[in-house]
């Protein structure tokens, strides 16, 4: 039987954090990050809580949040004990806090036999990509290995999209994040588990991309442009979550760890050299491009149509087009190769993947990514 679920309950507009103010809990636990103090955009969140309640704020959160910020924040978690649990920020503080809830959930039931742990959750994203609002899934770091964590409990009860989070936020994440955007309507919308309602949504959200990212790149002061890419990556997050992903978060997960590059940027990176191996998907990137008003006679060049306006984005946004080009030594990056198809075929990402490659197609395609080329 087949399913589509959704979750969270969404507050948007240059209003929503008002929804704040209409609480009634009295303890409060924010998970956050040090640039969301030092900007002081924390203050937004302190001031529309109630006056009389108590807040404790971890904001030792850093990018690609690791198991032991997990584990520092989840004790101290324990100890607040609050009744409500706020995540405030990228994709990496509500990725952390996630973490946290499940593995609090997991504690406590386990000793005390089965008790159930239910705080209110509300994620408040400060970056449009990650859709982490909305989705039941968290990437945690351990080592040089990503871990993605899917568990229905760790959606939040209520998600906050304000558009005045993302004043301050600088064009290169602009591009990574808006990268990511893309990557999740497009794996979400060409997926083995895919349906009509993914597909809808997804379609909706790569539109909003193609007609407002560079935009936002370019006047990240624009309100209409921000709101819109704000919608667009939570639009991709409900499709992806119930449809999966692909092999482009597997390989961007697995080189981003090892390689300690951004996941937006490796999104973008491997896109087009996935698109080209996703042979069973080609149709599908030829429905895409018809969808964004591109012409073409056959679906070959329907696909090409959808690579060019891929690559014309990352030229706009000087998004690298290879590994080489960040200058990570090749003779390094030789040695990992069976270390990275190891990971990647254990991702969570690749099960629902159009096509299923074999370790030379991997290697292949690793190779591909790292010289920026499609001919090997």
């Amino acid at each position: 039987m087949d399913e589509f679920f959704i979750k969270p309950k969404i507050k948007f507009g240059v209003d929503s954090l008002d929804y704040l103010k209409n609480l009634v809990a009295k303890r409060y636990f924010i998970v956050t990050d040090s640039s969301m103090v030092q900007l002081k955009l924390i203050d937004k969140v302190l001031e529309k809580l109630p006056k009389d309640s108590k807040v404790e704020i971890f904001s030792e959160v850093t990018p690609n949040p690791t198991v032991e910020i997990v584990e520092s924040g989840l004790k101290r978690l324990i100890q607040f004990d609050p009744e409500c649990v706020i995540a405030l920020g990228g994709g990496s503080p509500i990725d952390a806090c996630k973490g946290m809830l499940y593995f609090e959930k997991k504690v406590v039931k386990e000793c005390s036999g089965g008790t159930e742990l239910n705080r209110h959750f509300i994620a408040i994203p400060t970056t449009s990509g990650t859709g982490s609002e909305v989705t039941s899934y968290s990437v945690i770091s351990s080592g040089e290995n990503k871990i993605a964590l899917a568990n229905e409990e760790m959606l939040p009860n209520i998600a906050i999209l304000n558009p005045e989070f993302m004043k301050s936020l600088p064009p290169k994440i602009i591009a990574d994040t808006g990268m990511d955007v893309l990557t999740h309507s497009l794996e979400a919308y060409i997926s083995l588990k895919g349906n009509p309602f993914t597909s809808a949504l997804a379609i909706e959200a790569i539109k909003l991309v193609k007609e407002n990212l560079l935009d936002h790149y370019k006047n990240p002061l624009e309100l209409s442009q921000r709101e819109k890419i704000q919608y667009a990556s939570c639009l991709a997050g409900i499709a992806f979550n119930n449809s999966s992903l692909g092999i482009n978060h597997s390989v961007a997960h697995t080189i981003g760890a090892k390689f300690h590059i951004s996941h937006g940027r490796a999104n973008a990176i491997v896109m087009p050299y996935i698109i080209q191996v996703n042979k069973n998907a080609w149709q599908d990137y030829a429905n895409i491009s018809k969808e964004l008003g591109y012409k073409f006679s056959n679906v070959s060049e329907g696909k090409d149509c959808f690579l060019r306006f891929v690559e014309e984005l990352k030229k706009e946004m000087k998004i690298e087009q290879s590994l080489n080009q960040l200058e990570i030594d090749f003779s390094d990056f030789k040695l990992r190769i069976p270390s990275l198809i190891k990971d990647i075929k254990k991702d969570i990402c690749t099960e629902y993947n159009p096509n299923d490659l074999s370790d030379e197609d991997y290697v292949k395609l690793l190779l591909k990514i790292y010289f920026g080329t499609d001919e090997i």
